[in-house]
């Protein structure tokens, strides 16, 4: 056990763009299922803080055999991408996140940083890295389960709704016909801007009303977000709402009436997934426990 730690951390090391002492936190179990990785707001081409979450989100990943990542955009700060040949992409991106753990598919929104730059180039890189999934500003995915189950993932681009920008209509009709035709046993929304919050930023009355009826209506299971800087879990209806947006800086958090859980903290979240339920994990940059949530269906 010991000799497999060491290795680990020399692993982390090799990975890190800058020196980042990594120490194996306290071990804490999982249930069986589909691991998975929600991460947001983290391309700060490498800096102290990102690598922190990166290491950690490496160790979890190899300790629990991770099988895919999900962000919730803001993947390139300040001024998104130029280019798919933009430096950008191996400082923040291919550098930061080179252990094998974290070599697994990628599946992309896009936030308000991203914006302002080339999303094309984003969509684009899609056809160059084999993990990074982003065919279009929206999308859904169809995940099978460990035990047979079905995860339905739809990533929505929240900017333009949050704009109220004329091709809003379009995205919105999709939304609603491809939650209407879904049949999976889970329903996923992944979009950047957050539908309730306690985040320094708080709730956005467009993302509200465009969003949320759908939520209700089509009793989507997660809507995951970003965009606030820290960790939190809120419930709302029949839909959980979760906020990643600690990859690699905070802001201040307080508690709403809808809250489960908030902390202003660096890390991510880890999900196992089976057909009847849904375990979810608050981890900080230090790769430690901070809250757990199981919801069944």
């Amino acid at each position: 056990m010991f000799k497999a730690r060491l290795l680990l951390i020399l692993l982390l090391s090799a990975c890190s763009q800058r020196p980042s002492v990594f120490i194996p936190p306290e071990p804490f179990e999982i249930a069986d299922g589909t691991r998975f990785i929600v991460i947001g707001d983290w391309g700060r081409r490498g800096n102290v803080k990102q690598q922190a979450v990166a290491n950690a989100m490496a160790y979890i990943a190899h300790s629990f055999n991770v099988e895919f990542i999900i962000s919730t955009g803001d993947n390139f700060y300040n001024r998104g991408v130029k280019s798919v040949q933009d430096t950008h992409w191996q400082e923040s991106f291919e550098s930061v996140y080179a252990h094998p753990a974290l070599t697994v598919p990628w599946y992309i929104s896009l936030g308000n940083h991203d914006h302002s730059g080339n999303v094309y180039a984003q969509i684009e890189y899609s056809k160059i890295s084999d993990r990074w999934t982003l065919p279009a500003r929206y999308y859904s995915k169809k995940i099978e389960l460990q035990d047979n189950g079905t995860l339905h993932l739809l990533a929505v681009d929240t900017n333009p709704i949050k704009k109220n920008e004329k091709n809003v209509f379009e995205q919105y009709e999709w939304l609603d016909k491809t939650l209407d035709t879904s049949d999976k046993d889970w329903t996923f929304v992944v979009g950047h801007h957050p539908i309730r919050t306690g985040g320094k930023h708080g709730e956005t009355t467009n993302i509200i009303k465009k969003l949320k009826p759908l939520m209700d209506e089509h009793n989507v299971d997660i809507y995951l977000a970003g965009h606030d800087h820290d960790l939190q879990l809120l419930k709302d209806m029949n839909t959980h709402y979760v906020v990643s947006g600690g990859g690699a800086k905070i802001r201040k958090v307080k508690n709403t009436p809808y809250s489960l859980f908030s902390r202003s903290s660096l890390g991510f979240v880890l999900g196992s997934i089976t057909r009847n339920k849904l375990h979810i994990y608050f981890i900080n940059e230090q790769a430690q426990l901070l809250y757990a949530h199981t919801i069944e269906k």
